[in-house]
Parts: structure tokens; C-alpha cells; sequence
């Protein structure tokens, strides 16, 4: 054991053993709740600068997944790869270059190998992480819904929209729709999260007479 954690603490395996231990530590507050994962995700404060950086992880084929992922992967890839190649390779350098300069050869191409193999292990994890944008309620102006109340007033009424949604929904005042009408959703009330609603006939003659 002594012997083991001697040898990934000799460079250049310490090179990826840092980064790794401290991605460890990471992803076990990280499990706990206490850190976000996208604690090293750049904010977008400029397009320049939001640009470049998407680019330059684009580029590398570790775009899509959090930097945090990208650089826990190329820690693993890197420590798996300098430590086999110090292993089996580095004794191929003896007598060829000094132990520092073969040192920095070899965990130069383990970084190399590294980040391949991490872009492509990331692939299957994007779908984890896409970000996807809230509908805004108001955004839902001119679906169609079918009543399932038996009315719809200005006070009550609630209707299921094609996508099997329920929306309360209320008439304008005086009117009354019955169960069972296709309505369209024509405004959206913050104060009672509720939409105001037209029957689809009452919208096409709407738009048959802004039209004339």
C-alpha cells in the first residue's frame, strides 16, 4: 500500500493524482447536496467570452455536460494513462532522457490520450443535462382545450388541452360556455391563475371580422 500510494504521488503521475483526489472530494459534497455541479461552469457575462469558452470545449468534444464532468473524466483518463504508460513506457526513455524531461513527455501524452476518451465517454451524459427552458404560462395563449366542466362562467370552469394539460378557465362576463366546447386559451389572469376563453367558433368570427 505504502509502496503504491509512493509511486501515483512520483510525478508525473501526481499531476493527474491532485486533480483527481480533489475531484473526489468534490463529487462527495457534490452527493451531499452542498455544492453545485456547475460550481466551475463559467456565467455568461459577455458573448465574447461565452462564445470562446463554448468553442474551446466544442473543439475538444467535451461540450454539453458540466466542466465539473469534463474535468472529473480527463482526471481519470489522464491518471489511468500516465500510470501505465510510467510503468511500461517510461523505462523505454532510460539512458534517452532525464527522469523529468521523460516525466513531462509522458504526461504530456497522457493528457492527450486523456481528452479523447473523455469527450467520448461525455456523449452518453449530455442527454442528463440538458437544460430545458420553463413555458411561460402566458406562452400557452391560442391553445385549444375541450371543457370537461359542466360549464365554464366567469367564476369556474376547467378544460383539458390536447396534450391532457388541465387549465382553469373563465369566460368573459355574462357569458357561459357549455361541457364539452373547444375553447381557445385568448389571455391569461396572474391574480387567479386562470385564462379567459372563447369558444372556437366565437374566435373564427372574431377573425372573420377583423378581416373585413
Amino acid at each position: 500500500m505504502d509502496n503504491f500510494l509512493e509511486y501515483i504521488f512520483s510525478f508525473p503521475i501526481i499531476a493527474f493524482t491532485i486533480p483527481l483526489m480533489i475531484m473526489i472530494v468534490f463529487w462527495i459534497f457534490a452527493l451531499f447536496g452542498t455544492i453545485d455541479i456547475e460550481i466551475l461552469d463559467p456565467d455568461i457575462e459577455t458573448e465574447s467570452t461565452d462564445g470562446a469558452a463554448s468553442s474551446f470545449l466544442e473543439a475538444l468534444g467535451l461540450d454539453g455536460v458540466p466542466l465539473t464532468v469534463a474535468v472529473t473524466l480527463v482526471a481519470i483518463y489522464g491518471f489511468v494513462f500516465v500510470y501505465l504508460a510510467k510503468k511500461f513506457i517510461n523505462p523505454l526513455f532510460d539512458g534517452i532522457l532525464a527522469a523529468t524531461a521523460s516525466g513531462f513527455v509522458i504526461a504530456i501524452f497522457a493528457l492527450i490520450l486523456a481528452i479523447p476518451f473523455a469527450a467520448y465517454t461525455s456523449k452518453p451524459l449530455r442527454r442528463v443535462f440538458v437544460t430545458h427552458e420553463a413555458i411561460e404560462k402566458s406562452d400557452l395563449i391560442g391553445t385549444y382545450c375541450i371543457v370537461t366542466t359542466q360549464t365554464v362562467t366567469e367564476t369556474f370552469g376547467q378544460a383539458r388541452a390536447d396534450d391532457g394539460m388541465i387549465y382553469s378557465v373563465r369566460t368573459t362576463p355574462d357569458q357561459q360556455i357549455a361541457g364539452g366546447s373547444r375553447i381557445v386559451l385568448i389571455d391569461f389572469n396572474k391574480d387567479d391563475d386562470t385564462y379567459i376563453v372563447v369558444t372556437e367558433a366565437e374566435l373564427m368570427a372574431m377573425s372573420s371580422s377583423q378581416n373585413i
